[in-house]
């Protein structure tokens, strides 16, 4: 689910809303592939950020499984050299009752 244009500033501010009104703040900027995996596993809403491809998408349940797979092996934990191809920058966010939130950033 893409969500509102309105969103981008919020991303570069450090927040977010889902779009079920839950706000999200950036609790880290860097974040392991292993440390993705159990928090996709264990549930977490998944956002994609891309300024460059113009995405800003919210996945959930089994959308964020599938799409955490198609991208878990372009997550760097530093930032990218440029090669051409997008890769994917993550970090954790989480909501004032403790929910967390994966974002990855794409960047090329």
């Amino acid at each position: 689910m893409s969500l509102a244009e309105g969103q981008w500033s919020a991303v570069v501010e450090g927040h977010l809303t889902s779009p079920s009104g839950v706000r999200f703040v950036r609790r880290s900027s860097r974040i392991k592939r292993r440390d993705a995996d159990a928090m996709i596993a264990a549930g977490t809403p998944l956002v994609l950020y891309y300024y460059g491809g113009a995405q800003l998408d919210y996945c959930d349940g089994a959308e964020a499984v599938e799409r955490w797979k198609a991208v878990r092996d372009a997550l760097v934990s530093q930032d990218p050299r440029p090669r051409g191809d997008v890769v994917w920058t993550g970090g954790c966010w989480v909501s004032e009752g403790g929910e967390e939130l994966l974002l990855l950033t794409g960047r090329c």
